[in-house]
């Protein structure tokens, strides 16, 4: 009998180990990107005519930081631009140690071409914060970075060319509900010309059961949307961001 409740409990274990999420996060992390990145996931040839720009969500990315020094006239909002530079870096710290065991685990969920080896993917984020940190204070100075959050932005409509959300609408799929998806994306229409969502998987590697229904809901707001293959895949399978526009 004892054998059995063992044999049992460890069936328990098993199950509960396959259900776990590989990446145990508390909400969205900051876990920012370079722009060299931003050009894959949003299959950009170049920047010098895409501006205005507003990187939606954009976190310790040194998309605005690097974009700026190129002459592009752009913004980012992030409800993390109202904490200081200091503890965005603590927080960026802490993240740190948790995607190392989540992508420790989620190994083969990955397409490592691209990067070539998960300590790859830490240097460039070290690098995307350095570059972020350097540029926070005075960009912030500027109106580069507004402390926001989707989905209601502090901007004029039409106020952008192109909106950019990496790495987070659909991703964070389990913790955004699908109302918030199609807010947000309303709330990015009203503010841009074009919207460009990249990824569309959610962080269990699976594609976002939000799509769908989101693309459905902007279609019938007379929404033009279209699903483009873009030359980035780090997550397998994910190599389509969605695009949105007004016809």
């Amino acid at each position: 009998m004892r054998f059995r409740i063992f044999e049992e409990l460890e069936m328990v274990r098993e199950i509960q180990s396959i259900l776990s999420p590989e990446f145990d996060f508390d909400g969205v992390v900051p876990w920012g990107r370079r722009l060299s990145e931003y050009r894959a996931f949003f299959a950009l040839d170049g920047m010098a005519d895409v501006g205005p720009v507003l990187d939606a969500g954009g976190g310790p990315s040194s998309f605005a930081a690097e974009a700026a020094s190129a002459g592009v006239r752009v913004v980012a909002a992030d409800p993390i631009y109202r904490i200081p530079g200091a503890t965005i870096a603590a927080r960026f710290e802490e993240t740190a140690v948790a995607m190392h065991e989540g992508m420790r685990r989620a190994a083969y969920r990955f397409d490592w071409r691209y990067y070539g080896s998960e300590d790859a993917v830490h240097r460039l984020r070290r690098e995307a914060l350095a570059l972020f940190l350097a540029d926070f204070e005075a960009g912030k100075a500027v109106g580069r970075y507004v402390p926001a959050a989707l989905p209601k932005l502090p901007f004029a409509d039409g106020a952008f060319r192109l909106a950019f959300s990496s790495h987070l609408l659909f991703l964070y799929g389990d913790r955004l509900d699908f109302d918030f998806h199609v807010a947000a994306m309303r709330e990015l229409l009203r503010v841009a010309g074009e919207v460009r969502i990249f990824p569309l998987f959610n962080l269990d590697g699976r594609p976002s059961s939000h799509l769908p229904g989101v693309v459905e809901a902007l279609r019938g707001d007379g929404v033009r949307c279209a699903l483009r293959e873009v030359p980035f895949e780090f997550q397998k399978g994910a190599r389509r961001m969605l695009v949105a526009w007004r016809g």
